[in-house]
């Protein structure tokens, strides 16, 4: 009884697993690296997603959560968990004449709190925010 329970359980998995994932972010940060930038995102799945993650891995979220960063020619996913990812976005930033600039790029989603950590420890937050901020640091 309980096998088949937990068959059409992971059939309903499946079918739901054709739709869009649905989560909410609860706040990303950005640590800039020379040229690339690192993106921890925490979130919080819906419960028909996280059941799917938890029995079969997160790959299943990881085109969802690339996609918030499609405005970037090269993200990649460091690591993923149901409740927080690291993406690696490589040459975010362009070397300009002694610095690295970020520029702006949208976000697939609001955000109500993004905080960015410049490489000399500093830091930044800004609040409900649908694009990553400009931000640039001298080179070293």
């Amino acid at each position: 009884m309980r096998f088949a329970l937990f068959i059409m359980g992971m059939m309903a998995l499946i079918s739901h697993g054709a739709a869009e994932i649905h989560f909410d972010v609860n706040d990303i940060t950005m640590q800039l690296i020379d040229g690339d930038a690192l993106f921890e995102l925490n979130y919080t799945l819906d419960f028909f997603p996280k059941l799917y993650v938890l029995a079969l891995g997160c790959s299943y979220i990881e085109p969802d959560l690339t996609s918030l960063f499609k405005s970037y020619d090269d993200v990649k996913m460091v690591k993923a968990s149901p409740d927080s990812a690291v993406l690696l976005v490589r040459d975010a930033g362009k070397n300009s004449s002694g610095y690295y600039l970020f520029d702006s790029k949208p976000l697939g989603i609001r955000v109500s709190k993004f905080t960015v950590f410049y490489p000399g420890g500093l830091s930044r937050t800004y609040h409900n925010v649908t694009s990553t901020p400009n931000v640039f640091f001298g080179i070293n």
